[in-house]
């Protein structure tokens, strides 16, 4: 009778063990909604899948923390948000935090706010091979921003803790617990569960430099940018102007400027109407460098000071005074350079 109760005992112990075992909440960002107007927007859904979908698993109450890089991303506000569901108060930082992202600049947000449970009303109904909308980041393009648009969203979920469970669950900032998901299973709304919550971030992976689990100095590095298949100019209110930037987000910058074809921008080129690849001096465009021009005010007197030291017009190699340019006479019908042409000098 006592092994039959203590099988039983072992059988309730390894039962309750299991169920208790946390299930992971995988967070990421879908893909970005862009609306047009007089100012563009753009939202990132944000989407989560539980790794098992038994015992009908529901959304609970979860707090999200989130780094964005705010100079090309402004006036952040939670949109879409899931019925029932609602957006708890938002809370931001300074801008401080962009270059141990590895944002655009030093300009980078912490964001945060609770996703508040609605699952009495209507439950987000979590799934193991489907990605569940809960929510949208959304955001106002700075004017600021040129395109293609490579705007990372990093969750706050410190990689180094990926794969390590619950205890590893921390944020990148000291005394920051990261995101913290929860769960319903069954329908009984009065026992959330806490999960091992992993995350897959938008335009950011982690740049596998040395880094001691806290963000406490700018100096901190944590990652990188992903710069491939960003955001292109879908609203094409851009048109192309020469001013070095890819206004109209095609890839190209200042194409269609650039007259003289010389791989130099109109804006930025020293001679626009003459091809001038190396941009030497030239103040009159004459094609003759200003250190070597012998009237750099006249674009039609092309002499050089190289071959014509005096700058009368008459090569060196010929000119009888090569230091007077009122001496215009030459050895090569004036041998003795006396002025009298050597057919009929006697």
């Amino acid at each position: 009778m006592k092994k039959i109760t203590l099988i039983i005992g072992f059988a309730l112990m390894f039962t309750q063990m299991f169920s208790q075992t946390p299930r992971i909440l995988e967070w990421s960002i879908g893909e970005p909604q862009v609306t047009c107007g007089e100012s563009v927007q753009i939202c990132y859904p944000l989407l989560v899948t539980i790794n098992d979908d038994s015992e009908s698993p529901y959304l609970g109450t979860s707090t999200m923390r989130i780094f964005y890089d705010s100079k090309l991303l402004n006036n952040l506000s939670i949109q879409n948000v899931e019925p029932g569901y609602s957006a708890g108060t938002l809370r931001l930082s300074d801008p401080v935090l962009g270059g141990v992202f590895g944002f655009s600049s030093d300009e980078g947000v912490f964001a945060q706010f609770n996703v508040i449970d609605g699952a009495a009303s209507s439950p987000i109904q979590l799934s193991a091979s489907n990605s569940v909308h809960v929510l949208d980041f959304c955001f106002v393009v700075s004017d600021s921003a040129s395109y293609p648009l490579c705007t990372p969203i990093v969750l706050d979920n410190n990689h180094l803790g990926k794969g390590q469970g619950i205890a590893q669950d921390d944020g990148y900032l000291m005394n920051d617990a990261g995101i913290v998901g929860t769960y319903l299973l069954n329908g009984d709304l009065g026992n959330a569960i806490l999960a091992d919550d992993e995350v897959v971030h938008y335009k950011w992976e982690d740049n596998g430099n040395a880094f001691d689990g806290t963000v406490n100095a700018l100096e901190d590095r944590t990652g990188n940018t992903i710069t491939t298949d960003c955001i292109q100019n879908v609203c094409g209110v851009d048109e192309e102007v020469c001013d070095g930037i890819d206004n109209d987000g095609d890839g190209d910058i200042d194409e269609g400027f650039d007259a003289d074809a010389d791989g130099i921008a109109d804006c930025f080129d020293n001679c626009p109407d003459r091809a001038n690849p190396d941009q030497d001096p030239d103040a009159d465009c004459d094609g003759v460098p200003t250190s070597e021009d012998c009237d750099d005010n006249d674009p039609n007197n092309t002499n050089s000071n190289v071959n014509d030291a005096d700058c009368d017009g008459v090569p060196s190699d010929i000119d009888c005074d090569d230091n007077d340019d009122t001496v215009t006479t030459t050895n090569e019908n004036d041998a003795d350079c006396d002025g009298v042409p050597t057919s009929e000098d006697c």
